[in-house]
């Protein structure tokens, strides 16, 4: 794992490059990963044999500790299936970026570990819960924290749905979930807000000014970091003779939330889609080189042209939402390419 801000598995650009081929370095928002801290892979699925209903604190503890030594090992290793077991989607597609850019960049990915871990379990028998924790990774000074969600499958086996880390100011927050009981199935808010909050959000990521600046706080890693590397991205294209359009195919909510007297702390994950496609008077078709960040995530070795070239991408944002839902602040985020085709 690397040593810069949000989201999971290595320092990764939020932002594709077609042509030019250069990373913009001060727009570029660095996303951290789990990687793995050694020891045996325990099984997750069954961490204690006691009674499913008595699920609290010691069980979710015990499910983070074999989390810890199975996920983190298969990062090192590389070993995308054993991540698989541990993991889905979100949080699955970056980790599998994170080894298709170690492998690209011919690293290995540090260890780690969740220390101090502060819980927020459903009552009864959930089927989600949500941890926060400080992140001790092999190598390195530095102890981000990061907030979880851990879902439970069909198949009984708990796995890593979300995971962020938190900006320094948002750590008061993010530790305040301790001992709460999340709210399972989406119901914290209302969909009225869920639906405006998620537009507002995706609005602001590519450095919208219109619609309501009040439902959203001023977020200098959302407004300044991530949609200030969309607009730098777009000019590069701009003087390559090409354009980007980002637009958004859906929003979800977490299975978990939870409600802090600061508000209802919750993830929300984007899925968007960024279409390149020539400028007027420019080349008949665009192009993106081997080294761009959303190639390798994606596991391209080769260039990609067309008339135009489309990336879906998955965004993952933390909230914290207030009880009117306004002011809502971002605590953390990550995002990653899916997939590139050309037209």
């Amino acid at each position: 794992m690397e040593d810069e801000m949000l989201g999971r598995r290595s320092v990764r650009g939020p932002r594709i490059l077609a042509v030019p081929a250069m990373p913009f370095a001060a727009a570029t928002v660095a996303l951290l990963v789990l990687t793995g801290c050694g020891g045996e892979p325990v099984d997750a699925a069954t961490p204690a044999p006691d009674d499913p209903a008595a699920f609290g604190r010691d069980r979710a503890a015990l499910v983070l500790t074999a989390f810890d030594q199975a996920d983190s090992a298969a990062s090192v290793a590389g070993d995308v299936e054993t991540l698989r077991t541990q993991e889905v989607p979100p949080s699955l597609d970056l980790s599998i970026a994170a080894v298709r850019r170690a492998a690209y960049n011919q690293q290995t990915q540090p260890s780690f570990q969740h220390i101090n871990p502060a819980f927020a379990v459903p009552p009864g028998d959930p089927s989600c819960f949500l941890v926060t924790a400080t992140l001790k990774l092999a190598g390195s000074e530095l102890a981000p924290t990061d907030v979880s969600q851990f879902v439970l499958g069909a198949d009984g086996q708990w796995k890593l749905s979300h995971n962020v880390q938190v900006t320094q100011s948002a750590l008061v927050a993010a530790r305040s979930i301790d001992g709460r009981a999340a709210t399972a199935g989406g119901a914290a808010l209302d969909e009225t807000s869920r639906r405006a909050l998620a537009a507002e959000v995706f609005a602001r990521s590519i450095g919208s000014t219109t619609g309501n600046r009040s439902l959203l706080a001023s977020s200098p890693l959302l407004d300044g970091q991530f949609a200030g590397g969309w607009e730098v991205y777009g000019q590069q294209l701009a003087g390559a003779g090409a354009g980007v359009r980002r637009t958004l195919d859906r929003a979800k909510w977490s299975d978990c939330a939870v409600t802090t007297p600061a508000g209802t702390l919750t993830f929300l994950t984007i899925h968007a889609a960024d279409t390149l496609s020539p400028a007027p008077g420019g080349p008949a078709t665009v192009q993106m080189v081997p080294q761009s960040p959303d190639l390798i995530a994606t596991g391209h070795r080769t260039a990609v042209r067309g008339k135009s070239i489309r990336v879906t991408r998955v965004e993952t944002f933390l909230l914290l939402v207030p009880a009117q839902a306004t002011g809502t602040s971002v605590l953390g985020l990550n995002d990653t390419a899916l997939t590139v085709t050309a037209g």
